[in-house]
């Protein structure tokens, strides 16, 4: 018998009476006031356009929001899983994700198609037990928000269930939001998909950890982000809310509208990701000394993840648009401080992107995310591994930065990120020097069919212009007199362009690039 425990009531309780603790709100703990100071009120997304579905667990028999709500003016609900009244656990999630209250970031959601979890599992939509594939995703669903936790009490149906929620992933470019148990042991409907987004508490109140051994996704790492709420529930609500900002974003941005890569499953999980806000003490738990300073197999951090949502800077990732990796390290063109690449990658290979750090960058953060891929009939999955490496360019050569390499070079993180398990990889260095810098995106397994990977960056935005020694706002004859001048070993100072140590013929290169 499917099993489909709600967050108790009083939990859900508590999601009414908490929400004034969390100092500025919404909003302000996730990013959004950012972005609305970036581009002006009126001009940011509100999720307008996308379309949402909603799975509930039956609260006395009920799954559907109270759509008679203030917050729900102007929605249209589809009841995807039958009648239903009032369940108040959907109420609050709803008015999180789409509601207009100012409890939610995507009101301009107008489209919210409606299940119960144990419906959605069944018939409804994953048919698990049967011999058939998942529905197709109604209307123009690209977000189901899945704020219960649950099993069969089957392992091999649980199983089934997650392959299926992954192989729709995958399918149909939906972003699957999924919560994490707040507390006790990990529940495996729906956290344990390889494609999802698992989603925490910033307080880290919630069960945390590995997977455990006997699944699929076993040793990955749970949840993958955070949000500032008081049950899993809510947070995740807040996240599929956030990802409708991102999806909507890709759809109408310039640099993004009409790229068929942007609207990938892939791509937009690795902006929301890599735009995750790290606290203080988040840490990946990297090699702080010795020859494998700066190297981790555990890509995010063990309670919150990649950090806490923020759609400010998911979405100067995601507006960043997509440059171009190549097979070779010569010849490459700069990327943008913020922005992404989705492209393919067979076994043994590597595409890179290059970096030019024009002064001392305090955080940086590079994600790099791809599917696992379900097997016909979902009995398995086709795996596949990536990792990722930050290489330090000097004179057109790569050069390690782990270890002592790196001293100097870079003040705390991890410039290389190799799970063996996770399908995730995280590079968040702090003090990172000026510099040339070329991300390597490595598939380490044989395997000879391609996979789609995305990898997702962001440095801190460069307020000068490169090559501009003497500060003036042009790159001209005056900042070459200035190297020449400084001509020889040279530690830390303007003229130094590449972060060699040393005023040379690179740097005059480097200035009459960006001439």
């Amino acid at each position: 018998m499917l099993s489909l425990p709600l967050k108790t009531c009083a939990i859900v309780a508590s999601v009414l009476l908490c929400t004034s603790v969390f100092a500025g709100g919404v909003a302000t703990n996730h990013g959004l006031t950012d972005l609305i100071d970036r581009l002006g009120a009126g001009n940011e997304p509100t999720g307008a356009g996308v379309e949402v579905a909603q799975v509930e667990a039956d609260d006395g028999g009920n799954y559907g929001p109270d759509t008679t709500h203030e917050d729900f003016v102007g929605k249209s609900f589809t009841y995807v899983s039958g009648s239903t009244g009032v369940s108040g656990h959907a109420t609050n999630i709803g008015r999180r994700v789409y509601g207009s209250g100012g409890l939610g970031l995507a009101p301009g959601i107008t489209n919210v198609y409606l299940y119960s979890a144990s419906g959605w599992v069944q018939s409804n939509f994953l048919r698990v037990g049967s011999g058939s594939n998942p529905s197709p995703p109604p209307g123009g669903v690209s977000i189901f928000n899945n704020s219960w936790i649950g099993s069969f009490g089957s392992d091999s149906l649980d199983k089934e269930a997650v392959r299926r929620a992954d192989w729709v992933v995958e399918s149909s470019d939906a972003m699957m939001i999924v919560g994490v148990a707040n507390s006790g042991e990990h529940s495996p409907l729906m956290s344990f998909g390889f494609n999802g987004v698992s989603v925490g508490m910033q307080n880290g109140d919630h069960t945390s950890g590995v997977i455990p051994s006997g699944y699929d996704s076993s040793g990955c790492q749970l949840p993958l982000i955070v949000a500032v709420q008081s049950t899993t529930s809510a947070a995740t609500g807040v996240v599929s809310a956030a990802t409708a900002l991102i999806t909507e974003t890709a759809e109408t941005h310039p640099n993004t509208s009409g790229n068929y890569f942007s609207g990938l499953s892939e791509t937009k999980k690795a902006c929301l990701l890599a735009g995750g806000k790290h606290l203080a003490d988040w840490t990946n738990n990297p090699a702080i000394s010795g020859p494998d300073r700066g190297r981790t197999t555990q890509p995010i951090d063990e309670m919150f993840g990649v950090g806490t949502v923020n759609v400010d800077r998911s979405w100067e990732i995601m507006a960043g648009g997509q440059h171009d990796s190549s097979t070779s390290t010569t010849d490459l063109v700069p990327a943008p401080h913020a922005g992404w690449e989705t492209w393919l990658l067979g076994g043994n290979q590597s595409r890179y992107i290059k970096f030019d750090v024009g002064t001392l960058a305090d955080e940086v953060s590079i994600l790099l995310t791809w599917h696992q891929s379900p097997s016909s009939g979902f009995g398995s999955y086709a795996l596949a591994d990536f990792d990722l490496v930050l290489w330090k360019q000097q004179g057109g050569k790569l050069m390690s930065i782990t270890g002592d390499a790196g001293l100097g070079v870079f003040g705390s993180g991890n410039v290389v990120s190799e799970s063996s398990v996770d399908n995730v990889e995280h590079l968040f260095i702090r003090d990172l020097a000026a510099g040339e810098y070329v991300l390597e995106i490595q598939r380490v397994d044989t395997s000879s069919s391609s996979r789609v990977f995305s990898v997702a960056w962001l440095f801190p935005e460069q307020t000068g212009v490169p090559g501009d020694v003497n500060g003036d706002g042009v790159v001209d004859v005056s900042d070459i007199l200035m190297l020449i001048v400084a001509w020889g070993t040279c530690d830390g100072c303007p003229e130094d362009l590449n972060g060699d140590g040393s005023v040379n013929v690179t740097d005059i290169i480097e200035l009459i690039s960006n001439w």
